[in-house]
């Protein structure tokens, strides 16, 4: 077993988007969905512009199992992804938030330009080239999304953590690696346990999906 892990500076349900029974990253970090595979498992920390957690102190926001790998032209036209387009003009921010903004202009596509950047109130044309150099989506039915809940990790089974931002993550391996995967599916239950850091106490809409 291994786990990647990763300090995020931004944690608003996009990116990962947990919602809607299945966490998906699908943006931002092109190197991480270039290069895991299925079977991996992903960890995602706070960092101290999101949460103000200094080094050593980061807490983990969501645990993944990768249960699946697809091209983004396929994200977009899978039935099963559809509730991850976003709606800009929802009221719930939770329709808003969808991750899945990529239609694809042609087949085959592959490149930034083979796409067509759907509105959505997180990415704009500037992340475009970025999110697409990855060209990959990591789908997860095996997760936990702590968001503001994050609990803190003891020692003895941290996983490693970058101390700064990192395009790759870093790699804990082994029983390290086991023990922390198994300490949070003894201790918690699977999928959206509290809403992201970047939410609105009066917006519950978090909870449906």
């Amino acid at each position: 077993m291994r786990v990647c892990s990763y300090k995020l500076n931004v944690d608003s349900g996009f990116a990962p988007n947990p919602f809607f029974g299945q966490l998906t990253l699908a943006t931002c970090k092109p190197g991480i969905r270039r290069t895991k595979k299925i079977g991996d498992w992903i960890a995602g920390f706070t960092s101290k512009r999101l949460a103000g957690d200094e080094v050593n102190g980061e807490k983990l926001i969501f645990l993944m199992e990768v249960t699946d790998v697809i091209e983004q032209s396929a994200y977009y036209a899978k039935k099963a992804f559809k509730r991850k387009i976003p709606d800009f003009a929802a009221v719930r921010r939770i329709e808003r938030m969808g991750d899945n903004i990529y239609r694809p202009l042609r087949q085959p596509a592959r490149g930034p330009d083979d796409f067509e950047q759907i509105r959505n109130p997180n990415h704009g044309s500037r992340h475009k080239k970025r999110d697409l150099s990855g060209n990959r989506v990591l789908v997860s039915e095996n997760f936990y999304y702590f968001g503001r809940r994050a609990p803190e990790i003891p020692d003895e089974i941290r996983p490693r953590i970058p101390r700064g931002q990192t395009g790759y993550g870093v790699w804990t391996k082994g029983e390290r690696a086991e023990a922390l995967v198994d300490r949070v599916q003894r201790n918690f239950r699977q999928g959206v346990l509290d809403r992201p850091h970047m939410w609105r106490k009066s917006d519950d809409s978090w909870n449906i999906g």
